[in-house]
């Protein structure tokens, strides 16, 4: 029963994001919330995410994420500029973005390792190990989605 209660709050937020044009919000930011919610109701049903494991579960992993797409976005713009200057770089700028790069996965590392054990404090080790797989499995799920999904004409 709580399990058709989460997939019915998932698909409304499914619905809701399909409808988000009418007020006004970018295509980008239409497709990430729908992603999001999609994920929410993948993770909820995979985990079988009580209620009040839910409650727990989805601010750490929302802290998790926030903290990473701050990573994912210093790191971007980094080897974007670099990329885009590396025949006008120094030697010496060079080795300090090879140092940052490597500073960068560290820094996800870290954290990962961080959310690691936050998660293990709000789920049992079944549901953390579920989690792991989940996360491999909805990854490979959004590829799967690119993938197949029809090309722009440019």
């Amino acid at each position: 029963m709580k399990r058709l209660i989460y997939i019915t709050i998932a698909c409304l937020g499914l619905l809701l994001v399909g409808n988000s044009a009418l007020f006004g919000q970018s295509k980008d930011s239409q497709k990430e919330e729908r992603v999001k919610a999609q994920k929410i109701a993948f993770f909820t049903e995979k985990l079988n995410l009580t209620p009040e494991e839910a409650q727990q579960f989805w601010p750490v992993y929302n802290e998790y994420w926030e903290k990473k797409d701050k990573i994912i976005n210093e790191r971007r713009e980094a080897m974007k500029y670099c990329y885009e200057n590396i025949d006008n770089l120094s030697d010496k700028e060079m080795e300090k973005y090879n140092d940052m790069y490597i500073d960068f996965l560290k820094q996800e590392s870290d954290l990962l390792i961080d959310f690691s054990k936050k998660l293990k404090k709000v789920l049992s080790p079944e549901k953390v190990l579920r989690f792991y797989f989940a996360d491999y499995e909805f990854k490979t799920y959004l590829l799967r989605q690119i993938r197949n999904a029809p090309k722009k004409e440019e």
